[in-house]
């Protein structure tokens, strides 16, 4: 009887979201917006995350409302006046569709991901032994050793408490017998974590690293660097569903904070330690910082998640991609291949992807003065070109690009594409400013805008000669005035279309 009565549920509430996905919430001369058109572009922007309780209110509800109510119209003035002909918005299409395509998937697999994905955690325990002088390495080495080699002769937790307490260079831990907050094991990559997942792998075993201190701002380089030893053991290694995170930090957070309060009453503790001890863990807010970890933790996994679903993508599709980071942008010349089919061996070099982007500048009319720069010839790759390259050998982006469930995001999507293109065409292409604005303008904000404050007293300041802001006052004015031939073009687009708003269906914290 109760699974009949949960089925019956089910179907009422699927009934219901099929009613109110045609509710009409705004409408113009030749069109309308539902609920489901506003569910999927907030989708479209928040990338599929789980929305925060509460949210998203009726006033951000009105705003997207509002935002994608004029991105129709534009949509239906673009058709009616024939700025951009279907073969212009093509050009742009042939990259953006299985770009969209790809996003589609990530997003399907984020929102997944907030409810039944697995997040591992490692409970960490540390002893940290620091070099106070770099000229004293050797000494904390061998000191770290000899800590290393002490504790492993140790078995009861009570002596190995003790024994972190006695020997931890660092102040805090103490508190808690060397006990980390939880550290997440398939979270993306930390600095940390490679020592984690290696004491993961030998759960149960102490381990000992050795890791260079960090160089102060504006330090050499080449300057010698303080060593730090870690003696780190996983003691339990715990699988927590993502749904289950928030609740998990705020055990873990109340155990730390409850061993900081019993230690703090152990007689003779030194007030060094004590403020230590009660700026880290007895002050500690465990319902203001536990989603606050959550919601790192959480953003953190998801995004490796999507990152090991890309290479996967490509790697599925039978191509294989070079690796590209901030750190060797500059490595690739014209001759680099970034992309190899390793089926055919055929490849796609970065000179190959820079005529595309050129090609498709000259096609588009788009700014082609940047294409210097390999940061936006490699983010282009990344971003568009590589989707576009595998689309016709994966099977997964033929699957979503099918779905009823894509074409429906689509059909918001290219309302993204079509927007820039036509203002574009309708707003003035060089907008200038004269010397007297630009004079104007200066002495209406030289003593907020254009003025420099007195670092020992911020109310005093003083304005900046003209000539120092004269650039960045044109740029002001030019930027302003490019706005407001925007606001006048989508106010008249609304007058003229009568664009009527009806934010009293919208509810709170769902759409």
């Amino acid at each position: 009887m109760n699974k009949k009565i949960i089925v019956l549920s089910l179907l009422a509430a699927l009934l219901f979201q099929c009613n109110s996905d045609s509710d009409v919430l705004a409408s113009f001369k030749g069109g309308t917006v539902t609920r489901k058109e506003l569910r999927n572009f907030y989708q479209l922007n928040t990338g599929g995350r789980k929305p925060e309780p509460n949210h998203p209110t009726k006033e951000e509800q009105t705003q997207l409302l509002e935002t994608l109510g004029l991105f129709k119209l534009i949509s239906l003035y673009n058709t009616e006046k024939k700025l951009v002909s279907e073969d212009e918005l093509a050009v742009f299409l042939k990259y953006s569709k299985p770009q969209m395509a790809a996003s589609f998937l990530q997003r399907n697999l984020a929102e997944k991901l907030e409810q039944v994905g697995k997040l591992k955690f490692a409970f960490v325990r540390v002893i940290a032994v620091f070099s106070f002088d770099p000229k004293e390495e050797e000494v904390t080495r061998q000191r770290a050793q000899s800590i290393f080699e002490g504790i492993q002769k140790l078995s009861s937790k009570k002596e190995i408490i003790q024994y972190v307490q006695d020997h931890t260079d660092q102040p805090a831990y103490k508190a808690v017998g060397g006990l980390l907050e939880p550290q997440c094991l398939n979270c993306g990559n930390d600095p940390n974590l490679t020592f984690y997942k290696e004491a993961a792998e030998n759960e149960g075993k102490w381990i000992l690293k050795e890791i260079d201190d960090q160089l102060p701002p504006g330090a050499d380089p080449k300057a010698p660097r303080k060593k730090k030893f870690l003696i780190l053991r996983v003691e339990r290694v715990e699988t927590i569903y993502a749904s289950r995170v928030g609740k998990f930090f705020s055990k873990e957070f109340g155990k730390l904070k409850s061993l900081a309060k019993k230690y703090i009453e152990t007689p003779d503790i030194s007030d060094q330690i004590k403020a230590e001890v009660k700026r880290n863990y007895l002050d500690l807010k465990v319902d203001d910082i536990a989603p606050r970890y959550e919601d790192f933790m959480k953003k953190r996994f998801l995004f490796s998640a999507v990152s090991e679903q890309e290479e996967q993508l490509v790697k599925n599709a039978g191509f294989e991609k070079a690796n590209i980071t901030q750190d060797n942008l500059n490595t690739f010349t014209h001759d680099s291949v970034l992309l190899t089919n390793t089926k055919t061996g055929e490849t796609v070099k970065f000179k190959d992807v820079l005529n595309e982007l050129e090609q498709l500048a000259k096609q588009s009319g788009l700014d082609s003065s940047k294409l210097d720069d390999k940061a936006n010839v490699l983010q282009f790759f990344r971003q568009q070109f590589v989707w576009y390259k595998i689309a016709d050998h994966s099977q997964e982006l033929k699957d979503a690009l099918e779905s009823k469930d894509f074409q429906d995001m689509f059909n918001v999507m290219k309302l993204y594409i079509v927007q820039p293109l036509v203002f574009k065409r309708e707003l003035p292409s060089d907008v200038t400013v004269s010397e007297a604005e630009m004079r104007e303008q200066y002495e209406a904000a030289k003593m907020f805008s254009y003025a420099k404050s007195n670092p020992n007293n911020p109310q005093d300041r003083t304005p900046m000669p003209y000539g120092e802001v004269r650039e960045r006052i044109k740029e002001d004015l030019i930027r302003a005035k490019k706005q407001n031939f925007v606001r006048e073009l989508t106010q008249k687009l609304k007058t003229d279309y009568q664009f009527i708003l009806d934010s009293s269906r919208l509810k709170e914290g769902k759409i």
